[in-house]
């Protein structure tokens, strides 16, 4: 996934109707983005979904069938501390690259996109902690158990410096966000372009 040529990230499909899930960071302040297939095909793709809480978006793009090769979403309540999982993403614009790792922690929690009055971050929950290799480009990416099934989203790296260019160096420790999430967001991205969170004010 290419936004307006400057940024890099991953995506996956879905559905047979073109649906591609992805971060919202990764589309952030874009509304077309380049979508490029394993095939070799690229297309351009509409963002018709945001969610800032828990950093996903839906890009839709009108492709032949053949092109479109849905993954499907695993349960990711059933993962275990120290089960193997698989990133495959496009990190630094190397398309399909796979890395291995295992579930390093359950139940982490970062900061959301969304800022309160004040100027607070809400609070993104539920984050799949691993230690397969997650890179700058990975972002938006599935990462999978080894049935194949989506277990995550992968959204960001804790870095503790950048390269010579600026990039995030990677320190082993990596976040996705869970399929369950994922599962109950990304239907609601598809048929209303967000998700409404409860709020309790206390």
């Amino acid at each position: 996934i290419t936004a307006e040529g400057e940024g890099l990230g991953s995506g996956f499909v879905i559905d047979y109707q073109g649906h591609i899930v992805t971060n919202y960071h990764v589309v952030e302040g874009e509304h077309s983005i380049e979508v490029d297939f394993p095939s070799g095909y690229k297309t351009y793709g509409e963002v018709i979904g945001t969610d800032l809480d828990s950093d996903l978006a839906v890009i839709k793009v009108d492709v032949a069938d053949e092109e479109l090769h849905p993954l499907t979403l695993g349960d990711s309540s059933q993962l275990k501390v120290g089960q193997t999982v698989i990133a495959i993403g496009n990190p630094y614009g190397l398309t399909g690259t796979m890395t291995v790792g295992i579930v390093s922690a359950l139940g982490r929690t970062l900061d959301s996109q969304r800022q309160t009055e004040s100027g607070a971050y809400y609070t993104a929950a539920d984050l799949i902690q691993t230690d397969a290799s997650i890179n700058p480009g990975n972002s938006g990416g599935p990462l999978l158990n080894l049935n194949g099934e989506v277990v995550g989203v992968n959204r960001a790296i804790q870095t503790a410096g950048s390269t010579m260019t600026g990039a995030a160096v990677n320190t082993g420790i990596g976040f996705a966000i869970a399929s369950n999430i994922v599962k109950r967001v990304v239907p609601s991205l598809i048929k209303f372009g967000s998700y409404d969170y409860p709020y309790l004010g206390i």
